[in-house]
């Protein structure tokens, strides 16, 4: 997308005024590494998707844990 940083840097301008690392490190870039992408994708008919997996973050941990001691040794 040509120019697509000088969008991306309009939208943060008018979405996130107060992010102004983000907004100076666009500007600073002027899109030479940083850019705004458009990228479509198709998923095959016969892809299994995995029951673990992104964007659900609440199920990618156990449900369980167990407590073990913060210092080497077992000291409290």
């Amino acid at each position: 997308m040509p120019e697509g940083w000088q969008l991306w840097l309009d939208w943060y301008h008018a979405a996130h005024p107060s992010g102004r690392t983000q907004i100076d490190a666009l500007q600073a870039d002027q899109g030479e590494y940083l850019a705004y992408v458009r990228m479509v994708g198709r998923r095959r008919g016969e892809a299994k998707l995995e029951e673990d997996c992104w964007p659900d973050t609440s199920r990618s941990f156990p449900a369980e844990s167990a407590k073990k001691p913060l210092l080497r040794g077992g000291a409290q």
